[in-house]
């Protein structure tokens, strides 16, 4: 069970944030507003499984380039949506319990 964490309220979170999304495309990834969003999206992230929070933080490397920012924005709503499957799919089979 490498990588996985306890449940805890991370299916509202996550869709806190996929409904809190910023324009990734078009805002500054260094602007005030994006660095807290991402925060934000790595912690949660990481409380369902570290690994997903790794593939956030590769794919925000990538929101600095301009020829990848919008492929890097539209990954890093993927793995949000990722992240909110797995984290319904470990409570549903009872995964939430163990740690």
């Amino acid at each position: 069970m490498t990588g996985f964490r306890s449940h805890c309220p991370c299916a509202s979170e996550l869709d806190a944030l996929r409904d809190s999304t910023p324009d990734l495309a078009c805002l500054d990834p260094l602007s005030s507003d994006v660095v807290a969003w991402l925060d934000r999206a790595y912690c949660a992230l990481n409380k369902v499984d570290v690994a997903e929070g790794v593939i956030l933080k590769l794919h925000e490397h990538y929101l600095l380039d301009p020829g990848h920012k919008r492929v890097a924005g539209e990954e890093i709503i993927k793995t949000i949506d990722r992240a909110r499957r797995t984290d319904r799919l470990m409570h549903r089979i009872g995964l939430s319990r163990l740690t």
